[in-house]
């Protein structure tokens, strides 16, 4: 007789399998029965959690953006790193850091998919604003940082670098991102009030 899981633990185990055949097998070509045979579950019981195959990836990028959240709480959290290291690592921490994860981040840019995009952007900004505004008042205090509009300036860099370097809306070539992560970076030393260069070693941590 099967042990009877609590209900999250259900649901997390259901997100599990759903992220890795989506992974491995492709968003469009896994099915909900796909899921079903591995987790082991009767339909009902599905359905019981999640009402289409759309809305488990909806909760996959939720999570997603939850992951890279914590992983920006413990660098900011670390008062042995400079300020401004701590601020550009929160950010770059955005990036899913699991196996596959493009083939996901693909799926959700996909234009007929403009909800999952719209659902990613707002809770990231939900998410991460307020942790680097905290970041963000601690520089004004120790005089690195001269703004008046701390959250606005935090949400603007959030979705510029996100529609920039995210969203694959632009049609690039190799060649010309270094060029445009350098404008990037230019554009956030003016709209934090660091000096001018400020931020130029960190074109890094964009290769």
């Amino acid at each position: 007789m099967k042990t009877v899981k609590e209900g999250e633990v259900r649901r997390q185990e259901i997100l599990m399998v759903a992220r890795e055949l989506f992974v491995t097998k492709g968003y469009e070509q896994t099915t909900v029965n796909d899921i079903l045979k591995i987790v082991d579950i009767a339909k009902g019981t599905f359905y019981y959690y999640f009402n289409s195959k759309e809305e488990v990836l909806a909760a996959i990028i939720l999570d997603i953006v939850e992951e890279g959240a914590k992983r920006a709480e413990q660098i900011l959290k670390d008062k042995s790193v400079p300020l401004i290291n701590r601020i550009m690592m929160a950010i770059m921490a955005q990036s899913p850091e699991f196996e596959g994860s493009e083939e996901i981040r693909d799926e959700m840019h996909k234009v007929d998919n403009a909800k999952l995009e719209q659902l990613y952007t707002k809770t990231m900004l939900k998410r991460m604003t307020p942790l680097l505004e905290v970041a963000v008042a601690e520089g004004v205090a120790a005089d690195l940082f001269h703004l008046d509009y701390p959250r606005e300036t935090i949400e603007s860099i959030l979705l510029l670098g996100h529609m920039l370097f995210d969203c694959n809306i632009m049609d690039w070539g190799m060649t010309e991102y270094p060029a445009k992560i350098q404008g990037f970076l230019a554009n956030m030393e003016r709209m934090l009030g660091t000096g001018a260069g400020e931020l130029k070693d960190f074109l890094q941590m964009f290769a």
